[in-house]
């Protein structure tokens, strides 16, 4: 009509001008874009079999998606944490206690307890793609909604009820591991310096490790935090590479006792195990401070790789060179210059680790507090959560079987068990 017009030499009308840059491609265009939403329904096709519910609605929100990408603007991420920054950051959550009481792990289960290392190794990471699978679940459902945490999954899987589980779950595990943190300091404080003025057993030096501990969790994001993970990493490794060190160059007794498996107590190295992987929690904010979220599941096979490693290297060593003798934390039983210079490194490892491990339970706290999420108040509810944590450190028993209670019942639950239940 609007060509007929013209050759007439009719002038064209205001709406007419507007339509007529639009070839017949781009009409085209337009039609095969909308088409999947606005195309009249057609019988359906003997030849052609049915597609599943759940792959109908995937072919429903990308043609959706596609439909409103010229329409608006893609999202933009928060995030601006590199590759390398979130890879120190997993690892960082990761390794720790648990990679440090391997050798007590195995004294517990023989050596079978390594080939359980690995298979929760191999579970958790899975698991951990798995849950990232439901988070693009989640987003793809409410586009707008902002980023996915655990709880919004387990939300998305079972209702509300299933929030509240998780929530408390996810709390009480990171609240837990927060403790055993406290406690790491601290006995490794009482055996560097011993009884003196300033602190006279492990649970007053924890007083003074909280005085270190307890700013970092002021810090404004997790940018800031991947340089206290960077310094994390460091210190493992170092602890790793004076093990090694120790093994090789033969300096320990030889000949110490080990077995090859001891079924009645290979619960205890199941927790521990479970625990050198723990961070399921911690992951969805992880993914969330990147750049570029879709590289986060790369991001979990080069952690859990160097992780894996380093957990097989610290486990057989330690054992095989104090078996029944090894004590709750390898340091504990290494001597010399070695055990005073991994003792100084250790004390950068749980400043480094806690504002990390702390921050979901930090950022549930301030999203139940008016006005917690920034300012003064943002300080104080943070140091009030520290506080309550080194309460409880200074009440917790024995280091080891607190750390297998968290990493059997609640490290299991969130990091391996529930996570295929939300995915299915």
């Amino acid at each position: 009509m609007l060509r007929s017009q013209l050759a007439n030499g009719r002038p064209a009308t205001r709406q007419q001008q507007r339509l007529q840059p639009f070839s017949r491609a781009s009409c085209r265009t337009l039609h095969r874009v909308t088409s999947p939403l606005i195309a009249s329904p057609r019988p359906p096709s003997s030849s052609a079999p049915e597609l599943p519910r759940h792959a109908q609605l995937r072919v429903k929100t990308h043609a959706a998606a596609g439909a409103d990408a010229g329409s608006a603007p893609a999202p933009t991420t928060a995030g601006n944490s590199t590759f390398t920054q979130a890879v120190f950051n997993v690892v960082n959550v990761m390794m720790g206690v648990g990679l440090l009481s391997l050798p007590f792990a195995l004294k517990s289960s023989g050596w079978v307890g390594l080939l359980v290392l690995w298979v929760m190794g191999i579970a958790t990471n899975y698991t951990a793609k798995v849950l990232c699978e439901c988070a693009e679940a989640v987003t793809a459902r409410n586009p707008g909604g902002g980023a996915v945490s655990y709880e919004d999954i387990a939300e998305a899987a079972f209702g509300p009820i299933g929030r509240v589980i998780i929530s408390a779950i996810i709390y009480v595990e990171l609240f837990g591991t927060c403790a055993l943190l406290f406690i790491l300091e601290g006995d490794n404080m009482f055996k560097l310096f011993g009884s003196t003025g300033l602190a006279s057993s492990p649970a007053m030096y924890m007083l003074v490790a909280a005085l270190v501990m307890i700013p970092t969790v002021w810090l404004p994001d997790l940018k800031s935090l991947s340089f206290l993970g960077a310094a994390g990493v460091t210190a493992t490794c170092t602890v790793s590479a004076a093990v090694a060190y120790t093994f090789l160059s033969g300096s320990y007794v030889p000949g110490a006792p080990t077995d090859l498996a001891i079924w009645s107590t290979l619960p205890l190295v199941l927790g521990i195990c479970t625990f050198c992987y723990s961070g399921h929690g911690v992951f969805p904010a992880i993914q969330k401070s990147m750049k570029n979220p879709k590289e986060f599941p790369q991001v979990l096979n080069v952690a859990y790789l160097v992780v894996a490693a380093l957990c097989t290297l610290m486990g057989a060593a330690g054992y095989h060179m104090y078996g029944t003798g090894a004590l709750d934390l390898i340091t504990f039983n290494l001597s010399g210059i070695t055990a005073v210079a991994c003792a100084v490194v250790i004390l950068v490892n749980p400043p480094a680790k806690f504002a990390l491990t702390m921050e979901p339970v930090a950022a549930a706290l301030q999203g139940a507090v008016p006005g917690a999420r920034k300012g003064l108040m943002r300080v104080a509810t943070r140091t009030a959560l520290a506080i309550a944590i080194l309460c409880a450190a200074r009440s917790l028993p024995f280091l080891a079987h607190v750390m297998a209670l968290v990493g059997s019942f609640m490290t299991i639950s969130v990091s391996v068990t529930f996570p295929p239940l939300c995915h299915q």
